[in-house]
C-alpha cells in the first residue's frame, strides 16, 4: 500500500487545552486500523525549545487517499478542531522503511 504523509497544524489559541483534554483518545485511535488505514510513525511537532506544541506528523500506510482522509476525519484531534490546516501528500518511503508485512 502507499504510505501518506499527514501534517496537523494547530490552532495556536486552544492547541494546548485541546491536546490536553484529547490526547488519550487520539493516542488510543491511532493505534488501531481504521478504514484499512493504520499510522506506522508519527508524534508532535514541536517548536525550537521543544516546549510547546505546533502541530501533528503522521506517516499512514492507506489504500488510497480517500482513506487516509476518512481515517484522519475519525481522529479525535480532528473531531475536537485541533488543526488550523492540514496537509496530506503521497509518500514514497525510502530510508528506513518498514518491512513489508
Amino acid at each position: 500500500m502507499p504510505y501518506f504523509i499527514f501534517r496537523g497544524y494547530d490552532v495556536p489559541e486552544t492547541s494546548a487545552q485541546i491536546r490536553t483534554a484529547i490526547r488519550p483518545d487520539h493516542r488510543l485511535y491511532i493505534r488501531e486500523t481504521h478504514h484499512g488505514v493504520r499510522a506506522v510513525a508519527g508524534g508532535m511537532v514541536v517548536d525550537e525549545s521543544g516546549a510547546e506544541a505546533m502541530g501533528t506528523l503522521l506517516i499512514l500506510d492507506a489504500p488510497d487517499r480517500d482513506a487516509a482522509l476518512r481515517y484522519l476525519e475519525g481522529d479525535p484531534y480532528h473531531g475536537a478542531g485541533l488543526f488550523a490546516r492540514f496537509e496530506l501528500d503521497r509518500w514514497d518511503w525510502g530510508l528506513g522503511a518498514p518491512p513489508v508485512e
